[in-house]
């Protein structure tokens, strides 16, 4: 009964509480300063702490470094099993249409073009970097590359360079590269291979680092920003020759209806991804 009633009692009035100070940490010690205060100083213990927890935090940024390394080298991978399955779907039913076709007419080789589809599924997502070194030593061994003649037909059709179009690895990435000078071309500029042909040609200083093709980089001056670039459509459709046509046909339309616009006064012209400023006389005649 007692301890209840103490328990319920009021608390006393006027109760001072002393303010305590704060402990001193662990590993600190006291040591004289030459003013003749007293400071705080690290001891030997609590600097060894120290320096395995930095030593830590390094090997830990190191496994981080190398974790994303790895996850990098794993995207590169996906992508390439990616675009290869997207060509071999591509393939896949255009050998399904020539399949449908023989059934319709009883004369064609069924047994060879049902094997031809098989083939295209069989080879989906198995290109490997060694495959892609094999290709372009041997066609460097036949002086056949880079390749210079019928660009466009020759990545279309040739499985050997379709594979290589669409093949990305941390070896082999498809990223632009500046073209190289030499004595014949100084100014190391090339026409793009997916939207240039005869006079009506767009010069770019860049070219993909795999394929060796030159091809733009920037979008086309009518063309907003969201517009794929002709590099990334190099490496993404599976009929070039169509593309080109689609990309020809937007540069030379963009040319004539800024011709028509700008008669009379002077002309930005895009070559190769740089404004120029020219003459109306000069722009029509470069148009």
């Amino acid at each position: 009964p007692q301890e209840n009633k103490m328990s319920h009692s009021p608390p006393p009035h006027d109760v001072v509480i002393e303010e305590l100070q704060p402990p001193p940490l662990p590993g600190m010690v006291e040591a004289p300063h030459a003013s003749g205060h007293d400071t705080i100083g690290l001891s030997s213990t609590h600097a060894q702490v120290l320096l395995e927890t930095v030593h830590q935090l390094q090997a830990g940024q190191s496994q981080q470094t190398a974790l994303i390394q790895k996850l990098h080298k794993t995207v590169l991978t996906s992508r390439s099993m990616i675009n290869e399955l997207v060509v071999s779907n591509s393939e896949l039913k255009e050998e399904l249409r020539k399949v449908s076709t023989a059934l319709q007419c009883g004369g064609c080789k069924k047994k060879e073009v049902a094997f031809a589809a098989q083939s295209t599924l069989s080879v989906a997502g198995q290109t490997a970097d060694e495959e892609i070194h094999n290709i372009i030593e041997a066609r460097k061994r036949k002086q056949a590359w880079p390749v210079k003649h019928s660009t466009l037909n020759c990545f279309s059709v040739q499985n050997d360079l379709v594979k290589l179009r669409f093949h990305h690895s941390e070896k082999y990435q498809h990223v632009p590269i500046r073209i190289p000078k030499t004595e014949k071309n100084k100014d190391g500029t090339k026409p793009c291979k997916l939207c240039s042909e005869g006079k009506i040609r767009r010069k770019t200083t860049w070219m993909c680092a795999v394929c060796e093709v030159p091809l733009c980089t920037r979008p086309l001056m009518d063309e907003d920003g969201s517009a794929q670039t002709h590099h990334a459509r190099w490496h993404s459709v599976r009929d070039l020759a169509s593309e080109h046509r689609r990309c020809h046909d937007e540069l030379k339309n963009g040319r004539e209806s800024r011709k028509r616009a700008k008669v009379g006064e002077e002309c930005p012209i895009i070559d190769g991804g740089e404004d120029l400023a020219v003459k109306p006389d000069q722009a029509i005649q470069m148009i």
